[in-house]
């Protein structure tokens, strides 16, 4: 099967994808049969030949889904069913779930850290409990 999917670029922290049209057994940095655009999500680019997209999804290509994603916000689908597609400017450079996720976390961890140190605090004030009678002390 002829999937178009992203092929990985780039070093490390740093992607950069090629949006490539592969057999789906192939691997991710493998040959791919024609490379059909660029995606840059560091950046927020994304630029496809949408003449190509449109004949290989005419010819049975599938997509992935971060393909399927992409190309409904540039409007490519749409157009590829014959309707007026818009881009969505907005899409790419909106913040995402995941990065909510870990500022969130990051704004966490120091109220953590407070309350760690708090923590201390409250063990030093309460009194020292004696040692039963019965039970010998270690050394």
């Amino acid at each position: 099967m002829v999937k178009l999917r992203l092929k990985r670029m780039g070093r490390r922290r740093r992607p950069f994808y090629r949006i490539v049209v592969m057999t789906d057994n192939q691997p991710r940095s493998g040959q791919a049969i024609e490379e059909l655009g660029t995606y840059d999500p560091v950046h927020a680019r994304f630029d496809v030949n949408e003449e190509a997209a449109i004949t290989w999804l005419n010819n049975g290509a599938q997509m992935t889904d971060t393909v399927r994603d992409l190309f409904n916000n540039k409007g490519l689908l749409a157009r590829w069913r014959g309707f007026e597609g818009t881009e969505n400017e907005m899409a790419l450079k909106a913040v995402k779930p995941k990065r909510r996720k870990k500022l969130a976390g990051s704004m966490a961890a120091p109220a953590a850290e407070e309350a760690t140190v708090a923590a201390p605090v409250a063990e030093a004030a309460a009194p020292a409990t004696a040692p039963e009678a019965g039970a010998p002390e270690e050394k």
